[in-house]
């Protein structure tokens, strides 16, 4: 699988520009990342679920919940060369 390289880097003014905009439509962003939680927390409920199954475990029981809303630990903005 290829990589993508790095060309260049910018001017730090620029890179406050485009990384406050990034910041700015991030509210637009929140109801898809707490859509992607809940939906990884279901698949993470079903894999417990199926383990207890195949392990033939009973009695016990399993509740997953996200706690939202998601930590962001990084922004990253990448722009094309040109």
């Amino acid at each position: 699988m290829a990589c993508a390289e790095p060309a260049a880097n910018i001017a730090a003014q620029q890179a406050t520009t485009f990384l406050q905009r990034a910041l700015d439509g991030f509210e637009a962003l929140r109801p898809h990342l707490e859509d992607v939680a809940r939906d990884r927390g279901a698949d993470l409920l079903e894999a417990h679920q199926r383990v207890r199954t195949a392990a033939r475990l009973k009695g016990m029981r399993v509740d997953v919940r996200p706690h939202l809303p998601p930590d962001v630990l990084g922004v990253y903005v990448l722009l094309p060369v040109g």
